[in-house]
């Protein structure tokens, strides 16, 4: 996993760039923006960035959905649930 580094700072410099950027830009545009540099940040937070880090997610993830599917499947034609 990542080191838990401070992600804000590096978040208020670019937001403050975009905000210098868009002066003069109608007010939804500028909360629009705001909010999709705040979102892509918090995604950047929370999503493993290590490729080995990564890898395990999708495989976990993959594997959740693969089961999650099974198991709809066994409900839709009423059998009991495949593990």
């Amino acid at each position: 996993m990542t080191n838990g580094q401070n992600m804000a700072p590096g978040i208020v410099s670019g937001v403050s760039g975009l905000a210098q950027a868009l002066v003069g830009a109608p007010p939804w545009c500028v909360v629009a923006c705001l909010a999709l540099s705040l979102a892509l940040g918090a995604l950047q937070v929370v999503f493993p960035q290590d490729s080995t880090d990564r890898l395990g997610w999708w495989a976990g993830r993959r594997t959740y959905l693969y089961q999650r599917r099974l198991l709809r499947t066994a409900r839709r034609h009423g059998q009991p649930p495949v593990r």
